[in-house]
């Protein structure tokens, strides 16, 4: 008898890597007429904690390299949230626009980001 995979269909989920279901709730479409405002808040907010949790990462493997002072602190904090304003710049203009045109780019946006699972199982 050979090994199952874990992409496998037959592999139950109690079975499968916890990355496996992750992926596959990030993945659920949202559901059509999505708002896209309600889409760029949970961008943002996603991405800040995203964000925060990178830098509180980095500082202490910064600091096991030497002693960080209080200014290279604050760099590396900056250079966080740079990186995500530049990140999300893109996205967040295409939702404003979504919210003017409909949803045609608002729901793959919502599911690139990951914020589509929680829409969906929000929704009546």
């Amino acid at each position: 008898m050979t090994p199952r995979s874990d992409t496998d269909p037959r592999v139950t989920t109690a079975e499968r890597p916890e990355t496996e279901r992750r992926r596959r709730v990030r993945d659920a479409a949202p559901p059509a007429g999505v708002d896209a405002e309600d889409v760029r808040r949970r961008l943002l907010h996603r991405s800040a904690r995203i964000e925060r949790r990178a830098v509180e990462e980095a500082l202490p493997t910064l600091d096991a390299r030497g002693e960080l002072t209080d200014e290279q602190r604050r760099l590396v904090r900056l250079l966080g949230a740079r990186l995500t304003r530049r990140l999300t710049a893109v996205p967040e203009a295409a939702l404003e626009r979504g919210d003017r045109g409909g949803d045609e780019s608002v729901r793959p946006l919502a599911r690139l980001f990951g914020v589509a699972h929680d829409i969906a199982h929000e929704q009546p």
